[in-house]
């Protein structure tokens, strides 16, 4: 067994969105990506702003700083480099902003983990990029183009490249929230079908980017070893969450004439036994029958619309070169699992009158519950227990974790969540779970809080996850302290943070 992870600093660190938090997306004048159409005909809030990132980097990097963090995710984007076809050039400006956060990140001693597409994609790849097989292959040649000139850039400057990257954010959720539930802007919606097409496309170009990342640092020693994965959504929906690792590493564990999806059915039904046998605490019987039932309704979808031709691509290209590594850590977000305690009825206040239709709002009525998602710490350990055990030589980083305040419309203070839970309980609990977890030996290399500040959540400045508030009336979008009577989130984040560096001395 790999024990290379406890060389590993621990990785503390916030999360990061180009399109939630940098701003000036989709303007007249501005870079368009695939929301440009939904910002536009009013089916979503426009983003504006947003925190204005792009500008004030240095203020929130200051702020992390501050806490004692270690690690800093943020994507460098797609769609501010290259906004027009190919073969338009880069946007060199872009380029030279990303540079400096690159920088400006070493110079705090944090440790960049960055995103290289955060859901969003140029507008000029159409409405369904996912389910275009040129895709990858034009992202693998962005990917390639841009950090050789980014990290050339930084070597130039006497600055370390990043080691640590993340090729796609959540592609389960993707792939669901488009295609499925129609939250997210799409050309066509085939529901099944297409859904399960995006995640063959996001895993192919997944696995040529990590190929073209390693074989570029390789022409570069003096760069360091890039360390590549992507993070999934964490579900008990195994079908749209841990298959996707399953499919990718049973592709170099099988043989050729060996059908992948025996593989796969055998590794869901492990997958079914470790969950019952966690007995987890759930929030009501309704919740728990209904969350059953799901599960059983898309294991069948499952095996309705799962082919050995639905991976054509994916497994084939993975098997000529079984001896590559398919990730080189595991990662995901952590929020509310367990599909169950997502389930509602809807209820008219959540009807935001000319954004949605019927369809979309009685979705994500039922699957969203406006960000108000159950808390449950425990259910980090059964994820992070559960790739351990299965895959003992990758370390595990987590991704994302955080909690929404409940609602807070324009003009409105924020409302306390259903639970009363407060942020500075929520950060206790989850990394409290974190800590225990580095203590038991688990191979848990980072942890990152969603997120430094309040941020635009994917059509609505609504749910507030930030450490620190954002006054989204005022000139500047000041950064205010949340105070919960005398409980300050980010105070609570540092403390948990420095005690667990004083247990790594």
């Amino acid at each position: 067994m790999n024990k290379g992870w406890r060389n590993q600093k621990f990785l503390w660190g916030v999360s990061s969105c180009p399109y939630q938090h940098e701003g000036g997306y989709n303007g007249e004048g501005q870079p368009k990506n695939n929301w440009s159409a939904w910002e536009n005909s009013g089916k979503v809030a426009r983003s504006g702003r947003s925190v204005d990132f792009w500008n004030r980097y240095e203020e929130d990097f200051d702020r992390a700083e501050m806490m004692g963090l270690t690690g800093y995710r943020l994507g460098v984007d797609w769609t501010r480099i290259q906004p027009s076809a190919p073969p338009s050039d880069f946007q060199e400006t872009a380029i030279d902003r990303y540079v400096d956060m690159i920088a400006a990140l070493r110079a705090r001693n944090l440790e960049p983990l960055i995103t290289l597409c955060h859901f969003t994609t140029p507008q000029w790849l159409g409405a369904d990029p996912w389910l275009d097989e040129r895709t990858p292959h034009l992202f693998c040649q962005f990917e390639r183009k841009l950090w050789k000139v980014l990290n050339r850039k930084l070597v130039d400057r006497g600055i370390a490249p990043p080691t640590w990257f993340i090729t796609l954010n959540e592609p389960n959720m993707l792939a669901a929230c488009t295609y499925n539930v129609g939250a997210f802007p799409a050309g066509r919606r085939a529901w099944w079908g297409s859904a399960l097409e995006a995640l063959q496309t996001m895993m192919e170009a997944h696995v040529r980017v990590r190929r073209e990342i390693h074989a570029l640092y390789a022409e570069h020693p003096d760069w360091g070893v890039p360390k590549l994965t992507f993070n999934n959504f964490a579900s008990d929906l195994y079908w749209m969450d841990k298959m996707l690792l399953d499919v990718l590493e049973g592709a170099r564990q099988t043989e050729g004439s060996e059908p992948i999806l025996a593989y796969l059915t055998d590794r869901y039904r492990e997958f079914t036994r470790a969950y019952r046998a966690m007995d987890f605490p759930h929030h009501g019987l309704f919740s728990e029958a209904v969350g059953e039932l799901i599960k059983q309704i898309q294991h069948g979808l499952s095996r309705r619309f799962l082919h050995e031709s639905t991976f054509s691509r994916l497994v084939p290209l993975v098997r000529e070169r079984r001896e590559d590594a398919v990730v080189d850590y595991i990662s995901f977000d952590y929020y509310d699992p367990f599909v169950g305690n997502a389930v509602r009825l809807p209820t008219f206040s959540d009807l935001r009158l000319g954004r949605v239709g019927l369809r979309e709002w009685l979705t994500q009525s039922l699957t969203t519950k406006w960000w108000d998602w159950k808390a449950l710490p425990r259910g980090l350990r059964f994820f992070v227990e559960r790739y351990a055990a299965e895959y003992p030589d990758l370390p595990i980083l987590i991704a994302e974790n955080g909690m929404a305040e409940r609602r807070c419309h324009s003009g409105e203070a924020c409302t306390l969540r259903s639970d009363q839970q407060s942020r500075s309980y929520f950060i206790r609990q989850h990394v409290g779970e974190v800590q225990k977890l580095r203590a038991e030996g688990l191979p848990l290399i980072g942890y990152f809080h969603w997120s430094l500040t309040d941020n635009y959540e994917w059509g609505t400045f609504d749910p507030r996850f930030g450490l620190f508030g954002i006054d989204f009336e005022s000139k500047d979008l000041a950064r205010i302290a949340r105070d919960e009577g005398g409980d300050v989130p980010w105070e609570t984040y540092a403390e948990m943070v420095a005690q667990g560096k004083a247990k790594e001395i």
